[in-house]
C-alpha cells in the first residue's frame, strides 16, 4: 500500500474523529451552560466521546503503520451504523410529529456519506502498489506554499473570528447579541487559530498528515455548520419572525471563510505530500 495513500485514509479517519469530539465538547457545553434539568445527557454522547477518540487512535496510528487498517475498516463501519441509526432516530422519524416543517439537518447525513467515502477509501487503498518516489518532486512546492497560503488564510480569520465573538459576547448590546453563535466557536476559532498557524510553519518544509486530518475534519464542521446556520435563518425569518443581527452574519461568513481554507488547504497538502 502507498505511503501516501495509508496517510491521506488515516487522515481522513482523523477528520472523522475531529467531527465526533467536537460534537461530544458541545454537548458537554451545553450540559453546563444550561439551566437545571434542561438538558439531559444522554448515553449517545459517550458514544461520540467513544468514536472520537477511536477514530482518532488509529487514524494517527494507520498513518504509522498499515497493520492498522484492519481497524479502521472495522471502526468505520461501526461509526457508519451508529451514524445512520443517529440520522434516523433522531432526524426522519420525528419529521412528521413537527410543528413546522423544519429545516432538514443535513450534518448528519452527509457525515454519513463522508464515512462511506472513506471506508471505500480503506477498502481500496489495498489495490494499490507501492512506487519508487520520483526524484524530481520540486514540481510540488508550489501545492505546499498553496497549503500554505490558505492556512495563513484561515489563521487570519480565525484570529478575527474569536475576537468579533468574545467582543460581542462581553457586550451589552442586545440589539446585535447572539442567536445560534455561543463561546464554543470563540474557543473552536482559537483552536483552528494554532492548528492553521502550524500548519503553515510546516508547509514551507512538509506536510503533516495529522494537522491535515484536524483541517478536514474543521472543514467538515464549519461548512455544514454555515449550511445548517443558513437553512435556519430562512426558516425563523419566514415562519418565526426571527431576525439576525450584523454582527452574526459576520461571523457565519467568516466561519465560512474559515472552512474554506482548511478544506482548501487539506486538498493542496495531500497533493504536495510526497
Amino acid at each position: 500500500m502507498p505511503g501516501k495513500l495509508r496517510g491521506i485514509g488515516g487522515s481522513l479517519l482523523i477528520a472523522l474523529g475531529v467531527t465526533q469530539l467536537y460534537s461530544f465538547v458541545s454537548a458537554v457545553m451545553g450540559y453546563f451552560r444550561a439551566e437545571e434539568n434542561k438538558f439531559i445527557f444522554v448515553w449517545n454522547y459517550w458514544v461520540l466521546l467513544g468514536f472520537g477518540l477511536a477514530l482518532f487512535i488509529i487514524g494517527v496510528s494507520f498513518i504509522k503503520k498499515e497493520k492498522f487498517w484492519l481497524a479502521g475498516i472495522i471502526i468505520t463501519g461501526c461509526f457508519i451504523l451508529f451514524q445512520a441509526f443517529s440520522v434516523y432516530y433522531y432526524q426522519i422519524r420525528i419529521l412528521a410529529d413537527l410543528e413546522f416543517q423544519q429545516p432538514f439537518e443535513w450534518s448528519g447525513t452527509l457525515l454519513c456519506i463522508a464515512s462511506i467515502l472513506v471506508l471505500v477509501l480503506l477498502f481500496i487503498s489495498p489495490k494499490f502498489q507501492a512506487k519508487e518516489v520520483e526524484t524530481d518532486q520540486s514540481w510540488k512546492t508550489k501545492w505546499r506554499y498553496a497549503a500554505g497560503f490558505f492556512s495563513l488564510l484561515g489563521g487570519v480569520t480565525a484570529v478575527f473570528t474569536a475576537i468579533v465573538i468574545f467582543k460581542q459576547l462581553h457586550s451589552d448590546n442586545v440589539k446585535e447579541g447572539f442567536l445560534f453563535t455561543m463561546p464554543l466557536d470563540a474557543y473552536f476559532a482559537c483552536f483552528m487559530a494554532i492548528i492553521f498557524i502550524l500548519m503553515t510553519v510546516l508547509t514551507w518544509r512538509r506536510i503533516s498528515f495529522i494537522l491535515v486530518g484536524i483541517l478536514m475534519g474543521a472543514a467538515f464542521i464549519l461548512l455544514t455548520n454555515y449550511l445548517s446556520v443558513t437553512n435556519w435563518i430562512n426558516f425563523a425569518k419566514d415562519n418565526l419572525s426571527i431576525t439576525f443581527g450584523g454582527n452574526e452574519r459576520q461571523v457565519f461568513g467568516l466561519q465560512f471563510l474559515m472552512g474554506s481554507s482548511a478544506f482548501l488547504s487539506g486538498i493542496f497538502a495531500y497533493i504536495a505530500k510526497k
